[in-house]
């Protein structure tokens, strides 16, 4: 119940924005999102902690991927990657040219930024396309109902391990469960709202989201395992932090947007 009651108090703003708000409204909610995001991953994969300075120049840094995107489209996201590249290493070469561990934070840094500021920041390329909050609704159910028939079908069925060395939990028959209920709710919305888009093309997308979103969940799960952590942070009651829920998102939001690229010119 717990878990329910914080998806839905989280579901009612994203909604919103979604339907009814404008631009800089999906800017705000990717940039709090993707802030909170970094604040986890970098009290992960820095265990004795950074000074304040540090943790607000990666957050802040990190901010400029989603700005970026939404003043100037794929233009604005790749300079936010060569300026925070940029940054990382002369913050590194003028503040502590003598830290034997400036080269390891500088990459951890970009890691991060790569991994959640730079994927997420495909959300707001999705928003100029043609019908783009119904594909961003597309990729939330499909990763919605993915997780839900992972959760369901390998709490009553499941019996063998998906992935022990990483997520114990996680059974061969919760994936398979979570496959059939992302494939089909993927394939029911598609047909009734993005019916331009042949059923072959949605069934297809829907099964690839499905398997690159467990894929980002087992990614997930391998770097709190790495870092000794159960859950990213502990903000989202039931559910763990930010990063928790955006595991499986990460890397989904790109595979879509290459897809309406591609075919735009077939």
């Amino acid at each position: 119940m717990q878990r329910w009651a914080t998806a839905l108090l989280m579901a009612a703003p994203v909604l919103l924005v979604l339907t009814v708000g404008p631009y800089w409204s999906w800017t705000l909610l990717v940039g709090i999102l993707v802030g909170t995001g970094l604040w986890e991953f970098q009290a992960m994969v820095f265990q004795k902690g950074l000074p304040v300075w540090w943790q607000a120049f990666y957050v802040l840094t990190g901010l400029l991927f989603p700005i970026g995107a939404s003043a100037l489209g794929p233009t604005g996201l790749h300079g936010a990657l060569f300026v925070s590249l940029f940054a990382a290493l002369s913050a590194t070469l003028f503040v502590s040219p003598t830290d034997v561990g400036g080269v390891s934070r500088a990459a951890r840094f970009v890691l991060g930024w790569l991994y959640i500021p730079y994927m997420m920041s495909y959300v707001l390329f999705l928003r100029h396309l043609s019908f783009g909050n119904r594909w961003v609704f597309f990729v939330l159910l499909v990763t919605i109902a993915n997780d839900a028939g992972a959760l369901y079908s390998g709490k009553y069925f499941g019996r063998h391990k998906l992935y022990e060395r990483v997520s114990p939990k996680k059974t061969i028959e919760g994936s398979a469960g979570g496959l059939v209920g992302g494939m089909l709710v993927g394939t029911l919305f598609g047909y009734v709202f993005l019916s331009a888009v042949p059923i072959s093309w949605l069934v297809l997308l829907s099964l690839v989201l499905v398997i690159i979103g467990q894929i980002g969940d087992l990614i997930e799960s391998l770097t709190k395992r790495l870092c000794g952590v159960k859950d990213s942070s502990s903000i989202l009651p039931g559910h763990g932090g930010i990063l928790d829920r955006l595991d499986s998102l990460l890397f989904v939001f790109p595979i879509v947007w290459f897809f309406l690229n591609w075919i735009e010119y077939q």
